[in-house]
This record gives C-alpha cells, structure tokens and sequence, in this order.
C-alpha cells in the first residue's frame, strides 16, 4: 500500500501524496455541505448541482485547473512559495480530515481541512511554524476562487452569469449574492449568499482583500499574478468596478516576523448562508479545536456499528474506511466527486437499494422507513423511479431521459429479505405505501409492490424466452440491445426472487391477502394457467395487463395464501430449468446475453471466446447452477476471467471489437469501466455468491483479491474500495460504489476470514 495506519482509528500517512492522482471527501453528517480535496488542494465545495461555491471539478481538473484548488501563498524574502505545490509533504487523513504536512525554507507548515459535522461550512487551517535559528518574515495570501453558481454555468453562458454577481466586503468576510440565477427557461432572484472568512489566529482581520479574479491577476496570470508582485494593493472597502465579475476569496494578512520555533494560524471558512452566523460559532482557534475534535468522534461513533474485528490490524483500519462508503454514497449521491462528474446528484434506484443492505448494520433502526419510503419509487406498470434524491424524493429520470433498467426490480426484494430476515418483522409486508407517478394517487401493500415488480418481469420476454434487457441491467453499459436484446443474468435472479418469496409466504399466519384485481391477470396458475414455454402467451398476459392498468379500478380481490404460493413456485420452477437447460453452454459457463439482433453473446463466437463474469455470478448465486456446473464455471473463471499478474478478476473477456447490437461498452478501452474492467461490485457479489453456495475457499479468494488490489502500491488510492481497477491495477472513481456495501454483507453474512 501507498500509505501506512498509524493507530487503530483508520487514520494513516502517506509521503509525497502528489506522486498520486487520489483525492478525498469531506462533508457533514446530513450531507448538507459536499467537498472534494487533493494533495495540490485541488477539489471543490459545493451543497448541489445548483449551488457551487467555488468551480465544479472534474479529475481532469486537479492537476490542470489553478482555479480548482484552494491555495495560500507565503512570500519570503526572495521567493513566494505557492502551498498547492509539493514541499517534502506527508499527507495525514482520518475521519473525516485532512491535513498536509510541508517541510521548506526552515517552515513547517500544516493545511488543515474539514468540515464540522454539525455545520455547512469548510474550514481551513494554515499553521506556519518558523524552525530556522533565526526570525523570518512572511506575507501571507489566501485564495479561493468564489464561483457562486450552477455546474451548468461552466459551458452555458459562464461570463453572463458572472454578470449578476455582486460582492461585498466586511472586515473578515468576502460575500458573493448574485442579484438572479441565470436560466433561459426562467430566471429567477437569487437569495443564496456563498462566501469566504478569514482571521489570523488571534482573531486579527486580513490586512485587506482583492476580491475579483480580474483584480488579483492584474496584466498578469494565475501563475504570474501581480497582487503578488506588489503592484496591486489589496482592497478593505467595497468599490463599483467589483460588480459583475468573477468573484475570488483572496485576503492578504499583515506582515509577520516570526521568531524561532514561533508559529502563528490563517483560517478560512467557506460556506453559503449566513456569514455572520457561521462566525459567532468558529471565530476563534478554540472553537475550531472543539469542532474538529467533535467532528472526529461524530465520525468513528458513526462507523462503530457493525463490528468487524479480525487478528490483522491492518484489515481493521481499511475496513473502516469500507464501512464508510455506503454513508458517503448516501450522502454524495453518485455525483460530486472528481471521477463522478455526471448527472445531478441522487443516487440510482439500484443504488439505494444496496446501500441498505449496508446501513441495516450501520443504522438498523432508521432500515424500516428508509425501505418502505424506497417503495414509493415503484410504478404499477412494474418500473419505478430512476433517481433518488438526498432527502428521498423520487425523479423519474435523469437528464430527463426515459430509461428502464430491467434488474431494477431484483434489488428491493432483496434488501427486504436480508431485513425480513433480520427481525421476522413480517407486517412490513402489509403495510401500504403510494405507487410513483400515479395520476390519482393509490395505496397498495409493500408485498403488492413486491409481486408487481417480479411477475411484470417474468412475463417480459424476448424470443428465447429469456426476461427483455430494455435498455440495460446492471451493466449500464449493455445499453444498446433495446428491441431483442434479452438478459439470461438477471432472470436468474428473478427465478430466485420468485421462489425466495414463495418461502417467506409460508411464514405469514393469514391465510388470504387483498391485492389490486387487475394483479390477479399475471397469477395465472390461480386463474386460467398459459404455457411458459411459449414466449408468445407471456408476452400476450403481460400486454393485457399493462391495458388493463391504464385506468386501474381500486378495487382489491381477496388470494389464498397457498394459491398465491403455488403460482409463484411454478414461475420460479419454470424459469430455473429453463435457464439451467438452455443456457449452460458446453465451454463449461452460462451465456448470459442476447444482443439486439437476437444472437448470443456467449460461448465461442467467430472462433473467439467470449465470457462474462456478470452471467456466472447471478447463475450461482441464485440457486439455478448445480454444484457441478458452479464447479466447471469456477474453472473457466480461472482460466479466461482471472489475470495472472494482479490476482484480480475481469468483467468479461476482450471482445476484440466494438459491440453496436448490444451496448457502449464494447467502444471503451479493454480493461476500462464496463469492458473488462476488474469491476468490484461483481467481483464482490462473486465472492458472496460461491461463499454461500458453500464453496467457501474459492469465495474468500475472491474477496482476498479485491483485499489485495486495493492496497496494492499500484492502485494508487486511499484506503477503501473503487469502483473498478484498471489494466495497471490503479483504481479508480473512489468512494462512492456499490462494492463497498456488498463486502460488508459478505462479511456479515458467513463469509468472515478466518485467522
């Protein structure tokens, strides 16, 4: 590994952090205020996709973008040393801090950021500490740049926008208040304030401030600028030419003479609301102290739960730092870091679901509402929301595109069975909860929710009788096979939700349930049973209730219990031999696809072997494999998906070409994102799925390997888990994956290392 634990709280160092293109986040315990921060301070501070306080960063940007980083200058007397830039640093991370640590021209100096867990604000400490024998002054200059607007506003109408803003000066404070928010559909008056604090250590205002880009600069550039040449003197009063120009936080301290081993604090505060009130609360290094204390043991009581103490400290510590992705997720979203520059923040629906298999451990007593509010993501027609956002509101789709992932409905069965499970609480199942996107709202049972997601699917088949892809699964890059595209991986897993489902009926103690009539038309066994064989009937039922929901009646039609079993057992019977038979390909592993033109993906194609680790997976994991053919699949994993140099497993084998009849995938770069990546997500529930299928020593190895490649020196990330690994083994998009949720369950759910 790059770095090293230097106590049992997850806390670590790492030298020369710059030698690495990682960075690291920082919010509060709502999420209300979301950072991103670099060796090189690169990084932003935002709280939406709407409300940036300084520019939106992407990865490219944090080596490339002066105006992404927060930076601080020190003028010496021959020289100005420019903090974002690497003297001898060590890098020291916890929860949930950051500190770089520089060693240059007899300064020790520290840079200190975090953000309080119970406020809206970054702060940013910088200790300067004179080691020489003798005194040394110094100047110092703060810089943050104050972008104060919409993402949309970096390529749409960038100058326009900044048009608007209007900046006012106080003795500590620089604020930005655009006078409207600039968006042709609508403009409307602004009333967010972004703004920036600063105060020397002993509460001494800045000497003054050059508060718009254009004034710090001067004839001169951001590598040149000449506020820093001593052309320019800074401002303490507000002047007209500051109006309508792109803002910048830039306070310029009073000259200091520091004697030997004397130090003295710069602090900076960034934020949006009310400057003022955020001043009274950290306007003193005391304050400070206690917020950052507080904010440390906000953070590790929060990771207390659950558990996982095993003989190798140094598992421990990084399964800290795995511990707390799922809560980043679930306050980032999937946007708002530098990998995760798309969409506009919210997670996805399969998202969600998955991060509750993690916070039943974490935060158990907040699982049962989380989940019956996730719910109310379903639509009668069996699709459901795409996005959701932080405060568990339901977006139907993103970017406004009409999109439907054909796994969505796996994910909430599941995450209710491990929570069923969990607590027996089998009345969760009759509680009501509204459908999403309903002209005139309607009320139906979560066990109603549940059925109309599995049997929807069950009878949306393509002409191998195999559940339709739509417009992707889990892969998002399989996105290109809309008409006869058909997912083999995922039915497996609707075999297993059926007949998973048919079990915990066994349980309820009432004998009848009361579920919406138009319902009963895809519980056939109960009325007038078709033939599953034949593609043709499936699709005919499926089409006559999707008429028939159009306008539903309200009205409830009373099921036996035992009836409503039965159908189910037959659904799933049907649908596992049916897989078994017809999909296990004699190359010794299942075909999981069918591409746009109705041909399989699988199996030796053009004398050319294709294999995806995404269709072995879900055949072991659902039960529908025989331990025989989880045997043969074990070895062709080996052989065609393992890489032998990085011990690590690829999504699929390389295809040699682009894939237009089934998805994008096939256009990235071998061993990049969707195409053969070394995918964790999939890797993990690998790892899951043979463990409990009882092949435990292939399972751990599985797990081990993502273990080994993410404190691997060649993954070049902080501790946790990415999302993938590339072909040189770095990792990459940090944080915010599913991977990290899915390894806890493994962990919790019998698959624990043995020491």
């Amino acid at each position: 590994m790059i770095y090293e634990f230097i106590d049992q709280q997850g806390t670590f160092k790492l030298k020369n952090p710059n030698d690495y293109d990682a960075y690291f986040p920082l919010t509060n315990s709502k999420g209300s205020i979301l950072s991103s921060i670099s060796p090189n301070l690169s990084g932003d501070i935002k709280t939406d996709n709407d409300h940036f306080i300084t520019p939106p960063a992407s990865s490219v940007d944090l080596k490339t973008n002066l105006l992404c980083r927060r930076d601080f200058f020190i003028q010496l007397k021959n020289q100005t040393l420019r903090l974002s830039h690497p003297y001898n640093d060590t890098l020291e991370a916890g929860f949930l801090y950051h500190k770089l640590i520089k060693k240059t021209k007899g300064l020790e100096i520290e840079i200190l950021n975090f953000i309080p867990h119970n406020l809206g604000c970054e702060v940013m400490q910088v200790k300067i500490k004179n080691k020489t024998k003798s005194s040394l002054e110094i100047t110092p200059t703060s810089f943050i740049p104050l972008y104060g607007r919409s993402a949309e506003n970096i390529r749409d109408h960038r100058h326009v926008s900044s048009l608007l803003n209007r900046i006012k000066l106080t003795k500590y404070t620089i604020s930005l208040k655009p006078t409207m928010i600039f968006n042709e559909s609508g403009h409307q008056l602004n009333k967010t304030e972004y703004f920036s604090i600063a105060f020397e250590d002993n509460k001494r205002p800045a000497l003054g401030q050059f508060p718009t880009l254009d004034y710090f600069l001067g004839q001169g550039d951001l590598l040149n600028p000449e506020s820093l040449q001593g052309k320019i003197k800074p401002l303490n009063k507000e002047m007209p030419f500051l109006q309508g120009k792109e803002a910048l936080a830039c306070f310029r301290f009073k000259k200091k003479l520091l004697k030997k081993n004397q130090q003295v604090s710069y602090y900076l505060l960034s934020g949006i609301g009310s400057p003022e009130s955020f001043f009274k609360k950290l306007n003193s290094p005391s304050k400070i102290d206690k917020a950052f204390s507080e904010t440390k043991k906000y953070w590790l009581n929060h990771l207390s739960l659950p558990q996982l103490n095993f003989k190798d400290k140094t598992y421990n510590n990084w399964l800290k730092w795995v511990k707390l992705q799922p809560t980043l997720r679930k306050l980032f979203g999937n946007s708002f870091l530098p990998h995760f520059d798309y969409g506009k923040g919210g997670r996805g629906w399969r998202d969600l679901w998955q991060d509750a298999l993690a916070l039943l451990f974490i935060e158990p007593k907040k699982t049962k509402q989380l989940i019956l509010n996730n719910f109310q993501g379903v639509r009668l027609d069996g699709s459901n929301a795409t996005i959701i956002t932080k405060d568990g509101r339901m977006i139907p789709d993103r970017n406004n595109i009409s999109r439907v992932w054909m796994d969505h409905g796996v994910w909430p069965w599941l995450t209710l069975k491990l929570y069923l499970d969990k607590t027996q609480d089998l009345s969760i199942l009759r509680q009501k909860v509204t459908y999403f996107d309903q002209q005139k709202p309607y009320r139906g049972t979560v066990l109603e929710h549940i059925l109309i997601q599995q049997l929807t699917h069950f009878f949306d088949v393509g002409s191998h009788n195999i559940i339709r892809l739509r417009n992707a699964d889990w892969n998002d890059g399989l996105d290109m096979a809309p008409d006869l595209g058909e997912s083999v991986a995922f039915s497996f897993m609707y075999a297993d939700n059926l007949k998973s489902l048919s079990l915990i009926l066994q349980k309820m103690k009432k004998q009848k349930v009361y579920l919406l009539k138009e319902i009963v038309i895809l519980l056939d066994q109960i009325t007038k049973p078709i033939d599953y064989n034949n593609f043709r009937e499936k699709q005919k039922r499926l089409k006559l209730f999707l008429q028939k929901t159009k306008n539903i009646s309200g009205q409830k039609q009373e099921i036996t219990l035992r009836g409503l079993i039965i159908d189910l057992e037959k659904k799933s019977q049907h649908l596992s031999a049916w897989l078994r038979e017809k999909e296990w390909l004699k190359q010794g592993f299942f075909n999981g696809y069918y591409d746009n033109k109705g041909k399989r993906v699988e199996g030796k194609i053009k004398g050319k072997l294709r294999m995806m680790l995404a269709s072995q997976v879900f055949a072991i994991m659902s039960g529908v494999a025989t331990d025989q053919q989880i045997k043969k699949t074990w070895l062709s994993i080996n052989r065609h998906l393992k890489d032998k140099k990085l011990g690590g497993f690829r999504l699929n084998t390389d295809f040699g070409s682009i894939y237009p009849d089934l998805g994008r995938a096939f256009g990235f770069s071998y061993g990049n994102k969707e195409n053969g990546a070394f995918f964790n997500h999939m890797v993990v529930m690998l790892g899951f799925a043979l463990c409990q299928r009882g092949f435990i020593r292939e399972g751990r190895e599985v797990l081990a390997s993502i273990y080994k490649m993410a404190t691997a020196k060649s993954a070049k990330i902080y501790p946790g888990i990415p999302e993938y690994f590339d072909l040189s083994g770095k990792g990459l998009y940090l944080y915010l994956t599913g991977s990290a949720s899915w390894y806890i369950y493994a962990l919790l759910e019998g698959t624990q290392r043995k020491d």
